[in-house]
């Protein structure tokens, strides 16, 4: 296939993912004109929205990567680049698609690799999507439904720049062991990425530089806001579909990042922006109605934990059907262990890393999400067949059993693999309430987390940090525990800086992974893709450089 870029994105008519618009016209496709014109069109692109994020094979339009798999391969990428999601078997290397985020070929992630190529591509495919709704209601629309369809589109949009600019912008590497030719060709300190609007011309598109963060925070606060307005009458409970408390959760996320981003030129700076963190995370918590997940949900290994209606915490999910679905580029295919239509997530076994699994106290229910040392001596696992089995190859200690297929059904996909894909829940309010209101009180911040972690998760915790950094590491450590799998902690890892130790004596974590790095990780500045730079002179020379063999691999001695 030939390489894409923005611009080409931009030539490509909506491409919705929804019935309804073949009723409506001859095609699939519609134009913007034709959207604004259709109530019937518009809420098909409104509701192909979800349905894109979980289209496998989005890019390439066939089997060519199975990594190619809208936003959950997305999520997948950046918990192997994070180093929470590690290998535990040495055949990962030959079944894991995500291994090069995590090491493989020593991070061969560069602007000429399809690992830069994929995900760019779909970030901006999501925006295209967003920008069409937005572009075909007008500012002085009155109709109520269809501004809040435009709210939805702002939500969208939001969120995908917020991904955009905490995944591209260039965080310089401290550690001193990075080679020294792991540099930038120009000062790329502070850019985030290209903005294209629904006003944005193919002209525009040719001169589109990397825009600074400053200017980058103000147009995703001014999407969020604009949510809020359109949707403020907005009370459908719709899980895949942006509701106000999750546009009030994306305030959160946005200002924490933000807050924190200020607070790294200048201590105090960002305190305004912690405070908006930890009000809108109450409101995503008291608008949304939601209650964190019991231990009995979490770990029923029928519906299990990822199905939204099984549970009342998951404020926002993508949602597989039979028809979206497939025996390899579908989410549950890749993390759970048990079903056997595919070797993509049993070979690799992927799991906690050691250290990690060890320190999670043995009161916290949160530990049964993977396999102890011990296997059934330390917990009687629910599995839907017996992955334990010695005369099988049984799965390994510390892999992962928090996701199951749809159903329970480990033998067919068309049923095993319709399962829901979490976006937002619940309980990342509580944590970004909590590291918000310690930016200015750490005494009541650590209170937050305390309340949380011994109402629903453990009920012998105790917070022992008394520095502000050490309560950082805390929340990390717990919010490793919580969201694994999620796609949510790489973030977090990029923003506190918090490194990466997978190479020690004992490790589990097979040997494409052996990479130690203290404060930010080259492999966590994405590169744009050559095709990109291409097509937008503005951006040659400002690309964050390649990290392929910017770190050395540890090898025991």
């Amino acid at each position: 296939m030939k390489n894409r870029n923005i611009i080409a994105i931009m030539a490509v008519v909506a491409v919705l993912a929804s019935s309804c618009i073949k009723e409506t016209f001859p095609t699939d496709k519609a134009t913007t004109q034709q959207l604004a014109g259709s109530p019937s069109a518009l809420a098909a692109a409104v509701n192909g929205l979800p349905a894109q994020l979980v289209q496998g094979y989005l890019i390439y339009g066939s089997q060519t990567y199975e990594f190619d798999m809208a936003y959950p391969g997305i999520m997948l990428a950046l918990d192997q680049a994070s180093g929470t999601i590690v290998d535990n078997s040495e055949e990962g290397s030959g079944y894991d698609w995500y291994s090069y985020w995590s090491g493989f070929g020593s991070f061969t992630i560069g602007p000429k690799t399809a690992r830069a190529y994929v995900p760019w591509l779909t970030f901006y495919m999501f925006i295209k999507s967003a920008n069409d709704v937005i572009g075909a209601v007008p500012e002085d629309e009155t109709d109520a439904l269809k501004l809040q369809y435009k709210g939805m589109a702002y939500a969208v949009r939001a969120w995908q720049y917020l991904n955009l600019t905490r995944v591209y912008e260039w965080k310089a590497p401290t550690d001193p062991n990075v080679d020294a030719k792991y540099k930038p060709e120009n000062d790329i300190k502070g850019l985030t990425v290209p903005i294209v609007t629904e006003a944005t011309t193919l002209e525009d598109a040719k001169n589109n530089p990397r825009v600074p963060e400053d200017g980058m925070y103000k147009f995703i606060f001014e999407d969020l806001d604009k949510a809020e307005a359109y949707m403020a009458n907005y009370s459908e409970k719709n899980p895949v579909l942006p509701s106000l408390p999750v546009v009030y959760g994306l305030q959160a996320r946005a200002n924490l990042e933000r807050g924190s981003s200020l607070e790294e030129k200048a201590a105090g700076s960002g305190s305004e922006y912690f405070r908006k963190a930890a009000e809108y995370a109450q409101k995503a918590i008291d608008a949304s109605g939601c209650t964190p997940l019991t231990q009995a949900e979490w770990e029923d290994p029928v519906n299990g934990f990822n199905s939204a209606v099984s549970n009342n915490a998951w404020m926002w999910c993508l949602r597989y059907s039979a028809e979206t679905t497939s025996n390899l580029c579908t989410y549950v295919g890749h993390l759970s262990v048990e079903p056997t239509w595919t070797a993509y997530a049993f070979a690799p076994c992927r799991g906690l890393l050691c250290e990690t699994y060890d320190r999670i106290s043995n009161t916290d229910w949160r530990k049964h999400s993977w396999i102890d040392p011990k296997g059934k001596d330390f917990y009687k696992y629910k599995t839907n067949r017996d992955v334990f089995d010695p005369d099988d190859k049984p799965a390994m200690p510390y892999t992962s059993l928090k996701f199951r297929p749809g159903k329970g059904n480990c033998d067919t996909y068309k049923e095993g693999g319709v399962t829901d894909v979490p976006l937002m829940r619940v309980e990342e309010m509580y944590f970004i309430k909590a590291e918000a209101e310690a930016m200015s009180d750490l005494a009541q911040g650590k209170a937050t987390l305390t309340s949380f972690m011994q109402s629903y998760r453990n009920p012998n915790y105790s917070c022992n940090a008394s520095t502000l950094r050490a309560f950082q590491e805390e929340i990390f450590f717990q919010k490793t525990i919580e969201f694994w799998g999620e796609g949510i902690i790489f973030f977090d890892a990029k923003r506190l800086a918090m490194g990466q130790h997978n190479g020690f004596t004992g490790t589990n974590a097979c040997s494409d992974q052996h990479y130690n790095c203290t404060g930010v990780c080259p492999w966590w500045n994405w590169v744009i893709p050559q095709s990109e730079i291409e097509g937008n002179p503005a951006l040659d020379g400002y690309n964050n450089p390649d990290p392929t063999g910017s770190v050395k691999k540890w090898v025991d001695k």
